[in-house]
């Protein structure tokens, strides 16, 4: 296994298969190696490596184990210490891959390949596992698993460049050098085979300490750094074959340990009454491990042991020493079961037993096996059901839900929220409860890298969408728990306008009423309006619902919901409650309103809108709500449209998840507390990242309608994201006010701006299109060709009076007027007295 740096500012990811070719394939892979070959060509050095730098950067020769680094926020330049997997030759875990980089080659480079490659024996062609031309187009690239007998990184590079007869580039000695990978027409040979699962375990025991010292050079020569020039190998030129094994790195002898560790009666280890033996059989299902897969099985049963044995690392480690496959690894090449072990325990450990392990505690038949399938796989059993072909069918509803169950184990609320829903409608609830959840957060703001010295607020314009009888209903059972703060806030200020509105029924009633005090209007920041809300009422509530938070005066957002789209339409149709439609498309990005009327009711002032809302509807209601008349108002735009396709069939007997609910209402009176600056720099790195490869593919297909549907699309990215991120960093933002944003934060954010942008096309794209060819249509400039641009055409470049004349068939005086002018405006210009000439071609 290899990995990728997404950005310099990011810790690295395992690269699958998957991965490798989506990162190839990418049209911004393209569109970079095109522009710096391009730039290269130009002689412009600067813009090739400013273009190169946007490429995959991988590093084939290692993956790096986690450690705390410390990081600097590119905007603040506030220092802050985060935990990842970050790309540093002192925490490399060699995997025995080698890089030999062949560069400034003449000639065609495929065919320098293939000539080169004709001098290896088979032997040394087998061990290439990937060739491709690099970024410049002018180099190679080959990986190739390399031969510890032969040394370290440096050394097989040199003795595959010897045998190739190719000039090594010796800047890719270290473990930690990363390889700017191309596209895919560009990779000349692959080994899918071996490329993505080789790991050779006798190469990271003899060199991977040294590599974490910084000692890169090479072991064959005395300078490698090592006392007396020991360098261990057997080699012709230092002649040195005394020293051992353990002078260059690597760990001792694991058969010593064997043959002293202290292997129990087998009987005696059990789980449950059952041994463990039976337990790892019935694990491994009666299948040969065979070689270059058992030190990584040997790894996932560590992982799996660890639900069954405690956690144990000394009894994990006697159970895979009792395996007959791990027993052959450490008798033929001393495998180190002890650093599987340690490596298995740094993964995450989740709540439930691995579905494999369950199965094989079930066909061990163990007794007291009390855990069923979990709600994860459950849910994922359900995606994968055929389900029959819709109008959603070409959305990727499968994948979604696999991802954001994945990210239900990782962040607080997650599984609450999608328990007992269909995995295809889980896109909707996160959208939903995520606005929930981030109106509570009114009270915060962040700094967008668009005009980052304007404070945004969190904003949402919310329509979840699904047929009749698909479950909307679920929206509203989370929007009675998670709005529940808001609720009961808002309670007291609807008891003071009833007693308001009833005093004044009485004083109409009551003559000892009406010699009391006079009544006051209470002003009161009511935040939850039903459809039903008269405009007037509506603006006197958000103008009154503010308060001072750390020296800003804030508006606390508005908000609305119903179960209804329609209703919310047939309300704009008349009343006071049709102004709104426009308070919907500038609440967005809280643009300024206005109201100035002579009703005396009726307050008059400039305001800025802060309104969230979440409506629910069939697809009808949508098309009512935005069609193509109405596309160009900006709120499809706005919008996120998410889909509740009608799905599976409803379950029975689902229990009621109480504590669930509980953990959703502790949450969002936590959020509702929330205040001030939220830090989201690698936030903002990851949708402008996401945006402009987007906007670059819109560029090129001279797309407008796309590029109108990507511009908003990163505010959902962070609003959708940031109430879960500030969940799962709960204590540390409790403690600093920070927020140590990781890989599996930007992935989620990432999900959410890949959701919507699906949506938008889904729901929106072809209106879009219809949109811009309609304008197109629309302003089309008509061309006439004019008598007076035909008659100048026809001039000659150079012309006296006389042939003016003859051209526009006018008299003399009138012939000297056009002269004039035509000089004037800079069309024309004196040669010699009664000689003129064109300046332009044409008339402008």
């Amino acid at each position: 296994m290899f990995c990728y740096q997404p950005s310099l500012s990011s810790p690295t990811e395992a690269v699958t298969k998957e991965q490798f070719w989506a990162l190839v394939r990418a049209p911004k892979t393209a569109n970079a190696v095109q522009g710096a070959r391009a730039a290269l060509a130009k002689g412009d050095k600067a813009k090739y490596d400013e273009l190169k730098k946007r490429l995959p950067l991988i590093i084939f020769p290692s993956t790096f184990e986690e450690w705390e680094n410390e990081i600097e926020n590119k905007r603040t330049k506030k220092k802050s210490k985060v935990v990842g997997r970050w790309r540093n030759q002192a925490h490399a875990c060699l995997n025995g891959l080698a890089v030999a980089d062949f560069d400034h080659l003449e000639g065609d480079v495929r065919k320098v390949w293939e000539s080169a490659s004709g001098k290896l024996s088979q032997q040394d062609y087998e061990r290439i596992f990937l060739v491709f031309i690099t970024p410049s187009g002018e180099g190679l690239k080959v990986v190739f698993a390399a031969d510890p007998e032969t040394g370290n990184l440096i050394d097989n590079q040199h003795d595959l460049a010897e045998k190739l007869g190719l000039k090594l580039d010796e800047s890719c000695k270290d473990a930690s050098r990363g390889a700017f990978m191309t596209t895919e027409k560009d990779i000349i040979l692959i080994d899918e085979k071996h490329l993505f699962t080789y790991h050779n375990q006798d190469f990271a025991e003899r060199y991977e300490s040294l590599y974490r010292e910084g000692k890169s050079q090479s072991v064959k020569n005395a300078e490698c750094g090592i006392k007396n020039a020991e360098c261990g190998i057997k080699n012709a030129e230092c002649g040195n074959t005394k020293c051992s094994t353990e002078s260059i790195g690597a760990k001792p002898s694991d058969a010593s340990r064997y043959s002293e560790f202290r292997i129990p009666n087998s009987e005696l280890l059990k789980y449950h009454g059952v041994p463990y033996s039976q337990i790892v059989e019935a694990w491994l299902d009666g299948k040969t491990i065979n070689p270059g897969d058992r030190h990584r099985t040997s790894l996932n049963l560590a992982d799996h042991l660890r639900y069954i044995t405690d956690n144990d690392p000394v009894l994990i480690e006697t159970i895979l020493r009792q395996t007959p496959f791990v027993d052959e690894i450490v008798r033929e090449r001393n495998e180190d079961v002890s650093g599987t072990v340690a490596s298995a325990l740094k993964y995450q450990m989740y709540k439930h037993i691995p579905q494999r392990m369950r199965e094989a505690l079930e066909k061990a038949k163990v007794p007291e096996l009390v855990e069923g399938p979990t709600d994860n796989e459950t849910v994922l059993r359900q995606a994968q059901q055929p389900v029959a072909s819709d109008v959603y069918s070409s959305l990727p509803f499968e994948s979604w839900s696999k991802e954001l169950i994945d990210f239900s184990e990782k962040y607080p609320c997650m599984k609450a929220l999608f328990s007992n829903v269909h995995p295809f409608k889980i896109p909707a609830v996160l959208f939903s409860s995520a606005a929930m959840f981030g109106t509570l957060m009114t009270r915060t703001w962040y700094r967008f890298w668009y005009e980052p010295e304007t404070l945004r607020r969190l904003n949402y314009s919310i329509f979840i969408i699904g047929d009749p009888g698909a479950g909307k209903n679920v929206v509203e059972k989370f929007y009675a728990k998670i709005c529940d703060p808001m609720i009961q806030s808002d309670q007291v200020g609807i008891d003071a306008v009833n007693r308001y509105k009833e005093g004044r029924t009485e004083r109409s009633t009551s003559t000892k009423a009406q010699k009391g005090e006079a009544l006051k209007k209470p002003v009161v920041g009511i935040r939850v309006h039903p459809a039903r809300t008269a405009t007037g009422e509506f603006i006197r509530h958000m103008m009154a619902a503010k308060e001072q938070v750390q020296g800003h005066e804030l508006n606390l957002h508005m908000f609305s919901f119903d179960a209804e789209l329609d209703n919310v339409t047939r309300q704009n149709k008349g009343g006071d409650y049709k102004d709104r439609e426009i308070l919907e498309i500038k609440a967005f990005h809280n643009e300024t309103d206005g109201q100035m009327y002579a009703n005396s009711e009726s307050i008059t002032a400039m305001f800025k809108v802060y309104w969230n809302f979440i409506y629910t509807g069939t697809p009808y209601a949508l098309h009512r709500k935005v069609s193509q008349k109405n596309f160009g108002t900006g709120l499809s735009t706005r919008l996120a449209v998410i889909p509740l396709p009608d799905m599976g069939k409803a379950a029975r007997h689902q229990e009621v998840n109480t504590d669930g609910d509980e953990e959703l209402k502790t949450w969002a009176y936590r959020l509702d507390r929330v205040e001030g600056e939220l830090p989201i720099e690698p936030l903002n790195d990851e949708t402008y990242e996401w945006q402009s490869d987007r906007m670059d593919i819109a560029e090129f297909n001279d797309d407008k309608a796309d590029r109108t549907l990507l511009k908003r699309i990163p505010y959902y990215g962070i609003g959708i994201s940031l109430p879960f991120i500030v969940m799962r960093h709960w204590e540390e933002w409790q403690e600093n006010k920070t927020l140590s944003i990781d890989v599996t934060d930007r992935r989620l954010c990432r999900l959410a701006m890949d959701i919507q942008y699906r949506c938008q096309q889904f729901f929106f794209g072809e209106m879009a299109h219809n949109y811009f060819e309609d304008q197109t249509k629309e302003f089309v400039q008509r061309h006439r060709t004019r008598k007076y641009d035909e008659c100048f055409r026809k001039l000659p470049d150079e012309f006296k009076t006389e042939k003016f004349m003859e051209c526009f068939g006018c008299s003399q005086s009138a012939a000297s007027r056009s002269i004039t002018r035509l000089k004037k405006d800079g069309v024309i210009k004196n040669v010699k007295f009664g000689v003129y000439k064109k300046i332009l071609k044409e008339l402008p």
